[in-house]
């Protein structure tokens, strides 16, 4: 059958400050120079990491094989191309583990039934088909997700009576395919293909939505599924799906009814016992959406819809939405097109729109290095001190605890310029110092990661 495609002991929390906003244009390099390419599927890694695919807005000659990516929160990009991929082979689902590691999940627009799961291990130089998943005669691949730079799944049609579900944790080195996964219900039951038809939320949670709308969830990065007790939707065939989340319990879906031409909105509070219509108030945005990671209940959504573009954001779980503003989004005094969406973080997120003129291939940045701040004191397992906070220049790094995992510190202007970098190697270490005393005076904000947990402090320098 052929488918539709489709932070820790205490919080400072600073609400969104318009004044404390920066939107910056950054140029993807993409070379397929037309007046309507433009970034509809964003993959963020961490603050500093970032994929994007390249989509043709004119709606001939099919999706750009094309894609690119960034190390250093978008400050360079580096462009590239799909070019082991045959001629009729088309990319619709990219997701990333690392900068040099990435996953897409490739259709045949010929033979729309014959997919295929690719991956590079070189930062898109080479593109490789994985030749040991999804073989089987019923396989089909819809999908691929990661939580961070080491845990994510893939997954795909019902296949032996299954769905078929795979799981890494390495990065996406090898995979582990899920031998108790969910079985479909009616038995011509299937997934929908499509970047939103999953969503994967910071520790291990994860949801998969069929074609019936039913909802899939997992919460031990992907060991085990189950079924969410209740359906959104009724058992029905829909062309095409969303799902988004902010926990376990608060979901956002929609299936798109073909006979009304319009998308059906539903959320839950509680985990599927119960479901809601979603009728939200303000710019409310249906092109993408996406969770914000390390806050309560934001999202972001964007629209290139001629009718209703821009984009806005939401804290109370997308119940009421607000206009973001700037000379970037409204460049003219209205909302400009905005495609694909992703954040690493309340402080930092991206948001595609088409190039300018076929000659600045654009992504725009929002940092916001006020918001979501935490003040901590233990990271990784680790007891850890920042002190003197204000400084004169001098601070002190401590840490202590069982832990010897090196510490990446990373320091960020207010702008989200990089102005410090350096891997701390804890082992047999108790105390380290930096000597700022050469920087401007003012704020910054330090990120810091051990493993996989990730902290954000802000420094003063006096």
């Amino acid at each position: 059958m052929i488918k539709k495609l489709l932070l820790f002991a205490s919080v400072v929390f600073i609400g969104k400050s318009l004044t404390a906003q920066v939107w910056t244009l950054q140029n993807t390099h993409f070379t397929d120079l037309v007046s309507a390419i433009g970034v509809d599927q964003i993959s963020v890694v961490d603050q500093d990491t970032v994929w994007v695919r390249g989509f043709n807005g004119t709606g001939s000659g099919g999706a750009f094989k094309i894609f690119s990516h960034t190390n250093d929160g978008g400050l360079t990009w580096t462009a590239g191309h799909f070019t082991q991929l045959a001629a009729t082979e088309w990319t619709y689902v990219l997701a990333a583990s690392s900068y040099s590691k990435a996953y897409v999940v490739v259709m045949d627009s010929v033979a729309p039934n014959a997919t295929s799961f690719w991956a590079t291990s070189d930062g898109g130089t080479t593109w490789v088909k994985n030749t040991s998943m999804f073989t089987g005669a019923s396989s089909f691949v819809d999908g691929v997700r990661f939580w961070n730079s080491l845990q994510g799944y893939c997954y795909g049609d019902p296949n032996g009576g299954m769905y078929e579900i795979y799981t890494t944790n390495d990065g996406g080195t090898t995979w582990t395919k899920n031998t108790n996964a969910p079985t479909p219900t009616p038995s011509t039951e299937y997934g929908l293909n499509g970047f939103e038809s999953s969503a994967s939320v910071p520790g291990g949670i994860a949801f998969i939505m069929t074609d019936h709308g039913r909802i899939f969830k997992t919460t031990d990065y992907g060991a085990s599924w189950t079924v969410l007790t209740t359906a959104p939707f009724a058992s029905a065939a829909y062309g095409s799906n969303k799902v988004y989340a902010s926990s376990e319990n608060y979901i956002i879906c929609a299936v798109y009814t073909t006979a009304s031409s319009t998308w059906a909105w539903k959320y839950t509070s509680n985990g599927g016992t119960t479901w809601n219509n979603f009728s939200p108030t303000g710019s409310f945005y249906q092109y993408a959406m996406c969770y914000v990671p390390g806050s309560v209940n934001e999202f972001v959504s964007t629209s290139a819809d001629t009718t209703a573009m821009g984009v806005g954001y939401s804290t109370d779980g997308g119940l009421s939405w607000t206009d973001y503003t700037d000379v970037l989004l409204q460049p003219s005094g209205s909302n400009i097109q905005c495609l694909g969406v992703g954040y690493a973080s309340q402080q930092r997120g991206w948001v595609g729109n088409y190039d300018q003129s076929g000659a600045v291939n654009s992504i725009l940045r929002y940092y916001d290095p006020t918001v979501g701040v935490n003040l901590f004191n233990s990271i990784n397992g680790n007891d850890m001190n920042i002190y003197p906070n204000p400084s004169n220049g001098i601070v002190n790094f401590s840490v202590n605890g069982p832990n010897n995992d090196n510490i990446s510190i990373k320091v960020f202007d207010l702008v989200g310029k990089l102005v410090f970098s350096e891997i701390m190697n804890v082992t047999g270490l108790k105390t380290t110092s930096y000597n700022f005393s050469s920087y401007a005076k003012g704020m910054y904000i330090v990120h810091i990661q051990s493993g996989n947990d990730f902290k954000t402090q802000k420094i003063v320098i006096q």
